[in-house]
């Protein structure tokens, strides 16, 4: 049974309640303290904007290159559901938003039900207009919490398939509620990932 720390392992531990397997998962970054106890807020929060310029464009299999202000290139093939690939053009400029954050709640036992869930949702741009789109998706993992010390500082949360996880609470602010957590209420851990990207004509 492995010891995490919340600041940042929790996406490790909805991957893992959620399978049943280790896995590992990138670091967040630390959020602003967290509101009221009475509803959902962040625990972790990351913000990066990427921009650049198209460099090359493989109109038959649909790759592009980009190149970022500092140098760097990425590479990626425009999906079918990138709309108006032909308005691409060598010189636009490219921007790209991605945002993730865990929220978490504490929920009280049965009114819910243990197990993931997952939406997500889209936007394109109309037809003939400049390629675009914004894409945001969340998985919702509700686990039951097992054991509580609040001396120690940890939380025991099991998966909905039985697998069992240990959390080390490291915020001061979470560990203040340790002591009103009981054996049998929920937890529910949400990770929204959103990406947003629009382009731009050359000279813009």
């Amino acid at each position: 049974m492995r010891v995490l720390t919340l600041s940042s392992s929790v996406l490790f531990v909805v991957a893992a309640l959620a399978s049943g397997a280790c896995q590992s998962a990138p670091p967040a970054q630390a959020a602003p303290p967290a509101p009221a106890a009475s509803g959902p807020f962040t625990a972790a929060s990351s913000r990066i904007n990427l921009q650049g310029e198209i460099t090359t464009i493989d109109k038959a299999t649909r790759k592009i290159t980009v190149t970022g202000s500092d140098g760097g290139v990425l590479e990626f093939v425009a999906g079918p559901d990138v709309r108006n690939f032909s308005q691409l053009k060598v010189g636009d400029k490219v921007s790209l938003d991605y945002e993730a954050a865990v929220a978490l709640e504490l929920q009280p036992a049965g009114s819910a039900p243990v197990g993931v869930t997952k939406a997500e949702g889209s936007t394109v741009p109309v037809t003939g207009g400049k390629p675009g789109a914004m894409k945001a998706s969340t998985v919702s993992l509700v686990t039951e919490v097992v054991a509580v010390d609040p001396v120690a500082n940890t939380i025991a949360l099991k998966g909905p398939r039985g697998n069992t996880q240990i959390i080390a609470v490291q915020r001061e602010d979470l560990r203040a509620k340790l002591p009103k957590v009981k054996k049998g209420d929920l937890l529910r851990i949400s990770y929204t990932e959103a990406v947003a990207v629009s382009v731009h004509p050359a000279g813009h």
